[in-house]
């Protein structure tokens, strides 16, 4: 093997680009899941009040607590609380007492989606979609870069 640091900066490069396509499909679907509000939404602040449970054959979703306006009034201030299934509840390992950012929709705040976990617990790390859309682009162009510049 006369170039060792070739095959190794490749095999580098490879690897950078395929976590980087794995991270933007992680975005790709976290996006989609805020495309089922339908609109953008307001972002705010909440905790999971009760995890997934089983009574007998039904399970149950887990709920969200959260503050927003009335329903007939979005302009008013955020002090109406809500207990709400988010519509990505099956996307997201929701434990009670776990903070969550949420975003709702304006003219109707009981419908929500769980942007992201503010769980400090490294085993279970949710990022939100702008982070994965950031990490799989730098990834991807530093992997790109690096074979690019193996060959240079």
């Amino acid at each position: 093997m006369d170039q060792p640091w070739l095959t190794i900066t490749l095999i580098m490069a490879a690897a950078m680009t395929a976590f980087g396509i794995w991270n933007l499909r992680i975005a790709q679907r976290q996006r989609r899941a805020l495309s089922r509000l339908g609109v953008r939404g307001i972002r705010t602040r909440g905790e999971v009040a009760r995890g997934p449970r089983r009574e007998g054959p039904t399970l149950h979703p887990p709920q969200v607590r959260y503050k927003a306006p009335p329903v007939d009034r979005p302009n008013a201030p955020a002090h109406q609380t809500y207990r709400r299934t988010p519509l990505n509840h099956e996307q997201h390992p929701l434990h009670a007492g776990v903070p969550v950012v949420l975003r709702y929709d304006p003219r109707d705040p009981r419908r929500v989606v769980v942007v992201h976990q503010k769980d400090g617990r490294p085993a279970n790390v949710s990022y939100s979609a702008g982070a994965h859309l950031a990490w799989g682009v730098s990834c991807v162009l530093l992997g790109l870069g690096m074979g690019a510049g193996a060959f240079w």
